[in-house]
């Protein structure tokens, strides 16, 4: 059986209530911060993407968290439209409560001179990197293994 729990803002009262509970010998207690990806979040918001949102995302991930955007254009694809689905998905996700207000955005544009280069995922070298979680998220869907 899991149970989840989410507390905003809690009172110390609470707080200590909880920690109490989990403290007891037979309390398997996980705690994941609101403003980090998980593979289950990952999966979820890959799910949720269109088509071609996921190709791109698949493509990122693939790319160690980085992708130049003429290699996304590969083939004659276009890339108009389809960024904008990751933003949306997540405030959507947000929205409805199934992610966390604190979730960042795990895709981001770099544009220079108004053009797209490259598509990355933001964080690296620190905690809240995405790219490990998403990794591993959407193994099975990745055409090599990590």
């Amino acid at each position: 059986m899991k149970i989840t729990i989410t507390v905003e803002n809690p009172t110390p009262e609470v707080l200590e209530k909880l920690l109490a509970l989990a403290a007891t010998p037979t309390a398997v207690v996980t705690a994941v911060p609101d403003d980090r990806w998980t593979p289950e979040r990952a999966r979820s918001y890959y799910d949720r993407l269109p088509p071609r949102a996921q190709q791109i995302l698949l493509q990122v991930v693939e790319g160690q968290g980085e992708c130049a955007a003429e290699e996304l254009k590969a083939n004659g694809r276009s890339l108009r439209g389809s960024t904008g689905a990751f933003r949306r998905v997540l405030s959507e996700g947000k929205r409805t409560g199934l992610w966390p207000d604190a979730l960042p955005v795990p895709l981001v544009s770099h544009i220079v001179g108004g053009q797209l280069k490259k598509l990355e995922v933001p964080g690296s070298g620190t905690e809240q990197y995405a790219r490990l979680a998403f990794e591993e998220g959407l193994r099975e869907l990745l055409r090599r293994d990590f």
